[in-house]
């Protein structure tokens, strides 16, 4: 009698397997399958690895078939008998665990049936969501990702056991794994090579492949000053190198620092916007609430701080056919002026508190529920007749109440942050900011101020030009602080990047003039935004005023804001750029200030818009917001 060798044996195991994995998982979980199937059924195996003997054959270019249901046995009337004949003919068995799995009977009994073969140790697992074991914990408050067939041996007759088990698990969910990496888990698993092994040859391949990429490109230089352009543009410091960046950018001749075209910027912006639009209104109540944080399972607060900013932000969307989702968010703009929810005391309406549990009111949430009303006004086909005449009421108590928070009205005068401020020409810079805001969506939307559209145009023109003069050009870099009392002249970040883009909007559209060294100083600013990630600090400070309270006693009140620099960043690069073209700038800035915007929209969007969408609601709305400054792929050169 003959021994088959370890090859022979692999060959012969080939023939017995149709499929090198079967994937088990909730239909609701369809999305995660979809990828996983696609990404296992795509992966190219290097090459090192390909035809290595493994217990269950021979190691193929690409991991494939992969059975799915869904897409092996479309409407078959023996589906159980089916589904057991797949499972009997792969190599291994995939769980897609989530808490949706994890109650999923039909889910069971596919790994059930999978281990009763005798192949206990082939069950590899895909956390998506959920924790594991937490069904173990109920006082935590999770949901168990693991079904109860994996948690448990399994015996030959196909019954559960009491006997624990480890299941071999990669962890998909943000903070683990991530995707990329739990995928290269389970190949490794599937191909019996070690994760470090596996990775180091993915990049390894990916080296030799970016390697290969730059011979090419080496072996056009043929010439030394060939070589001293690709160091130059590249970035490094050499002799004479910012002149020569400089021609290539007015020529558009870089090769090593592309500029992404403005049509893939359109089209990533709006995935992004989808993306955000989608997250606040998966927030929203019934009574129409947005809550203050999008946060799966956390405790649901409300304030009119974040609620009307993100309904600023989704009556900016540019996007056409998300109508529907805009009509449901409508009746939001209602929860401001719900009995109870504004303060009034004495005749006097002071608005809205900022925060659950803060007794004082500030401005900002007047001036976002301002914003909103303006926005759902201006947008054609967003209001009923009736709506539109409730949102013009809205507007003129909020209005009403604004004033207490501009109380010099001279030419020279700024927004103050807090009412009855004991010192009321300690203006801040960023309520002057957002009041200017404000102004600007009521001239679009052609909302005057009580009533007068020639007040409303020079309020908005002094309001513009108090932060024309609260400019810092000698510091490094030029810029505003947050308030008109600070001696230092350290700027804040992204209330820089908030003002350049609103003053580009004021020039653009109510024709106000700004100076020269602003203008200058804008393409600068935003073109260094290129070099950074979304580990780049967000500036934050706290900000008191003696004011007198409702009573009409002294009092202290204070606020801490931070100041998002990203979303500002694109709209105040999108501004630039549009001002670019009317004004003849020069194209080594237009190029460099395009290259900052597709960095940020492309290279950070899906950073920067996933974890905006998971967390407090105004990063979402500040960044949706932002993002809805650049037009929609087919609208030519609009703005809004």
């Amino acid at each position: 009698m003959s021994v088959q060798t370890k090859d022979e044996t692999a060959t012969a195991l080939q023939d017995e397997y149709k499929y090198w994995a079967f994937i088990s998982y909730s239909h609701q979980d369809e999305a995660w399958a979809s990828w996983l199937h696609k990404s296992l059924e795509t992966y190219k195996v290097p090459r090192k690895l390909v035809g290595r003997a493994l217990e269950t054959g021979v190691v193929p270019r690409r991991i494939f078939p992969i059975f799915r249901d869904r897409e092996e046995l479309p409407g078959a009337a023996d589906l159980g008998g089916k589904l057991k004949n797949a499972l009997r003919g792969s190599r291994y068995l995939i769980v897609i665990c989530s808490p949706k799995a994890a109650v999923s009977q039909w889910v069971n009994e596919e790994i059930k049936t999978y281990k009763a073969l005798g192949r206990e140790d082939r069950v590899l697992c895909l956390i998506v969501d959920g924790e594991p074991y937490a069904s173990e914990k109920p006082e935590s408050g999770l949901l168990e990702c693991f079904p109860a067939a994996v948690r448990y041996r399994v015996a030959e007759n196909g019954e559960l056991t009491s006997e624990r088990t480890e299941p071999i698990a990669a962890d998909a969910r943000k903070g683990k794994d991530g995707r990329t990496n739990a995928k290269f888990k389970l190949l490794a698993g599937i191909l019996n090579v070690g994760y470090d092994e596996l990775k180091q040859r993915e990049k390894k391949r990916q080296t030799m492949h970016q390697l290969r990429l730059a011979a090419g490109v080496a072996s056009l230089l043929l010439l030394a000053v060939l070589v001293y352009v690709a160091v130059a543009d590249k970035g490094l410091n050499v002799p004479g190198g910012e002149g020569l960046r400089t021609f290539l950018d007015r020529h558009n001749a870089s090769l090593l620092r592309p500029v992404r075209s403005e049509a893939e910027i359109r089209s990533k912006a709006v995935s992004l916007r989808q993306t955000l639009l989608e997250a606040l209104a998966r927030g929203q109540t019934r009574e129409g609430w947005i809550p203050s944080t999008l946060r799966p399972n956390a405790k649901q607060e409300f304030e009119i701080w974040s609620h009307s900013q993100a309904l600023s932000a989704a009556f900016s969307s540019p996007d056409a056919g998300r109508e529907q989702e805009l009509r449901n968010l409508v009746r939001g703009l209602e929860a401001p002026f719900a009995p109870g929810v504004g303060i009034e005391q004495d005749g006097i309406k002071y608005g809205w508190i900022s925060h659950p549990g803060d007794s004082h009111t500030q401005a900002e949430p007047a001036l976002w529920t301002a914003i909103a009303l303006a926005k759902a006004l201006g947008r054609p086909g967003l209001l009923t007749n009736e709506e539109r005449q409730r949102a013009e009421q809205h507007m003129a108590y909020a209005q009403e109440v604004l004033r207490l928070y501009h109380p010099l009205d001279t030419q020279s005068a700024g927004w103050n942050m807090f009412p009855r401020q004991k010192d009321p020409s300690q203006h801040n810079t960023y309520t002057t900011a957002l009041a200017l805001l404000a102004l600007l969506e009521m001239r679009a939307a052609g909302v005057p101020w009580e009533g007068s559209a020639e007040r409303r145009d020079a309020l908005l023109k002094t309001t513009a030009q108090w932060l024309i003069g609260a400019y810092y050009p000698k510091a490094d870099p030029p810029g505003w602080k947050a308030t008109s009392s600070e001696t230092t002249n350290e700027v804040i970040d992204g209330l820089t990047l908030q003002i350049y883009s609103e003053l580009l909007r004021a020039e653009a559209e109510a024709g106000v003039t700004l100076p020269p060294e602003i203008i200058e100083q804008m393409p600068r600013y935003l073109t260094r935004t290129v070099e950074r990630d979304m580990k780049f600090p967000v500036a934050s400070g706290e900000f008191p005023a003696a004011i007198i309270d409702r009573d009409g006693k002294d009092s202290m009140d204070r606020e801490a804001i931070g100041f998002l620099w990203y979303p500002w960043a694109i709209n105040a690069s999108v501004r630039w750029l549009s001002r670019a073209e009317q004004h003849d700038a020069r194209p080594e800035d237009r190029v460099r200030v395009r290259r900052a915007l597709g960095h940020l929209v492309v290279d950070l969007g899906d950073e920067a818009v996933d974890k905006a969408s998971e967390e407090w609601t105004f990063q979402d709305a500040e960044t949706l917001f932002g993002m809805s400054a650049i037009p929609p792929p087919d609208a030519g050169g609009r703005q809004k």
